[in-house]
C-alpha cells in the first residue's frame, strides 16, 4: 500500500469514515494478529489483542499525528495491548508452562514448516517481553530501531542489546546449542 493512499485512508478514518478504516483494518490485521500471536503464544487471545488493538485505534483517531506513518502507531497500540495482556495473565500463567490454552499439535501430525512454527513459538516464550517484542518488531515486522524507540520509548541502543540477546537466546533455543558472543547474532 502506498503511503499516499494510506494517508488518505487515515484522513478519511479520523473524519469518521467507517470504511475507510474497515480498509486500514483489512490491510494490517493480519500482521497485527501475527505480531500478537508470536508475541502471546496463544491464538485465541491474539485474536482478542488484535481486536482490542483495531478498537483502540478507531477510538484514538483523533490523537493520532498524521504527519507520522500509520503502522508504527498502529504497532505501538499492539505492542502496548500484548504487554498488558502479558501482565494481567502472568499471575496465574507461567510463560514457561507447557500448558497453554492452544497447545501445539503433536509433532508427528505437522509438516516441517509448522513443526518449525511450533518450536519458534516455544522459543520466543522463553523471551523477555521487550526481547520477544523488540525482535518481532524488527525482524519479523521490519521496523527500524528508530522506530521500535519512538514505540516504546527505549533507546536505541538498549533495543540493539534486547534484539541481540533475544536472538542469541533464539539461536540456543532452536538448535540447543550454546552461541558464543562473536557468532555474529
Amino acid at each position: 500500500m502506498r503511503r499516499s493512499r494510506a494517508h488518505g485512508l487515515v484522513e478519511r478514518s479520523v473524519g469518521g469514515d467507517r470504511d475507510a478504516f474497515g480498509a486500514l483494518v483489512a490491510e494490517h490485521r493480519d500482521s497485527v494478529y501475527g505480531f500478537a500471536c508470536r508475541t502471546l503464544g496463544d491464538r485465541e487471545q491474539a485474536l482478542d489483542a488484535a481486536q482490542e488493538t483495531f478498537v483502540k485505534a478507531w477510538a484514538g483517531l483523533d490523537g493520532f499525528d498524521r504527519s507520522r506513518p500509520f503502522r508504527p502507531w498502529l504497532f505501538t497500540i499492539a505492542s502496548n495491548v500484548c504487554t498488558d495482556l502479558l501482565r494481567r495473565r502472568r499471575p496465574t500463567e507461567s510463560l514457561d508452562s507447557e500448558e497453554s490454552a492452544n497447545p501445539p499439535a503433536p509433532p508427528g501430525d505437522l509438516p516441517d514448516s509448522a513443526l518449525a512454527q511450533a518450536d519458534m513459538t516455544r522459543a520466543l516464550q522463553g523471551l523477555s517481553e521487550i526481547e520477544r517484542a523488540t525482535v518481532l518488531l524488527k525482524h519479523v515486522q521490519g521496523f527500524t530501531y528508530e522506530q521500535i524507540s519512538a514505540m516504546t520509548g527505549l533507546p536505541v541502543g538498549t533495543l540493539k542489546s534486547h534484539a541481540h540477546r533475544g536472538r542469541r537466546k533464539l539461536a540456543e533455543r532452536l538448535t540447543g546449542a550454546r552461541v558464543g558472543e562473536d557468532d555474529g547474532l
